[in-house]
């Protein structure tokens, strides 16, 4: 999600609640989660610190607590040294904490919804987690009526007529997208990724030694279709043995599949779907290319 509906999310739930007064508290945690976007120039220096990434381990469970406590404290040392409002005193900050904590979480539900994968649980594991529910366009409208709900916050201020039009708007997005989602799943039986067609989604199924790519439009059905062969000219026990680089790491956390092949002293491993351009993101290493040489050495 945008950083517009993350702040506005936490603060509609928590004007609704009576926490108007703590709403600096849960925007903070809302937010702070996507400093991960400066990240970036770290993260592609090394390949082991594919994490770094947007999207990585900030938005893990144990990574958002650290950094919306990190940030907290921040504020805590800015507020003491009157370089902020000195109302971060006394029994107010436990609850401050608890809403920067809660302003995080639902970041991460939030994210959750929207992306097609977040390692939820690391450093438990490294795996994605992910609905990848809302369709581009109504992601984009999500951010529109975030952005607009904020324009009318500054003119009318946190009425609760503001908060409900705008919740109910967004759990109707939200209902609506996952109903098209299980109606995918219903026909197709796959796993199933928003595209940047309203209607349109890819849906994955694995086989044994294939991956199958069906794009499905709800009122028209299967539209096309694609088989990729897992492996060429290498065996799966061959291929596991490179794994462990921290390229092929990078390249399999990014890619909803992937294809491996052996050409000379060349290992590609592929991602088609993104080097098709079937889904473009994240766009970061589609394919990797190992040397059998430089791995044995």
């Amino acid at each position: 999600m945008d950083i517009f509906t993350h702040a506005v999310a936490i603060l509609v739930i928590l004007s609704i609640t009576g926490n108007a007064a703590f709403i600096p508290f849960g925007v903070l945690g809302a937010v702070i989660i996507d400093i991960d976007m400066a990240y970036a120039f770290i993260a592609r220096r090394n390949a082991s610190l594919f994490l770094l990434f947007h999207g990585g381990i900030n938005h893990s469970i144990l990574g958002s607590t650290i950094v919306s406590l990190i940030a907290f404290g921040a504020t805590f040392v800015l507020s003491s040294a009157g370089l902020f409002p000195a109302y971060l005193q006394g029994k107010i900050v436990i609850p401050a904490i608890a809403f920067v904590l809660a302003g995080a979480y639902l970041h991460l539900v939030l994210d959750y919804l929207a992306a097609p994968g977040l390692p939820l649980l690391y450093p438990l594991t490294e795996k994605r987690f992910g609905l990848s529910l809302f369709p581009m366009p109504l992601y984009f409208l999500i951010t529109v009526l975030s952005m607009i709900y904020l324009g009318g916050m500054f003119l009318w201020g946190l009425t609760p007529e503001l908060a409900a039009v705008y919740g109910t708007i967004f759990v109707g997005i939200i209902v609506i997208s996952l109903g098209m989602k299980c109606f995918v799943y219903h026909k197709t039986h796959g796993k199933s990724f928003q595209t940047f067609h309203s209607f349109q989604w890819l849906v994955v199924r694995e086989e044994n030694a294939s991956f199958t790519v069906v794009i499905y439009e709800i009122f028209r059905g299967v539209t096309k279709e694609f088989k990729f062969e897992k492996y060429h000219n290498i065996t799966p026990s061959d291929a596991s043995q490179y794994d462990r680089l921290p390229e092929v790491k990078r390249h399999k956390y990014f890619s909803y599949i992937t294809t491996v092949e052996k050409n000379g002293n060349e290992i590609i491993f592929r991602d088609p779907v993104r080097e098709e351009g079937l889904i473009s993101y994240p766009p970061w290493y589609p394919s990797v290319r190992i040397s059998t040489i430089e791995a044995a050495s």
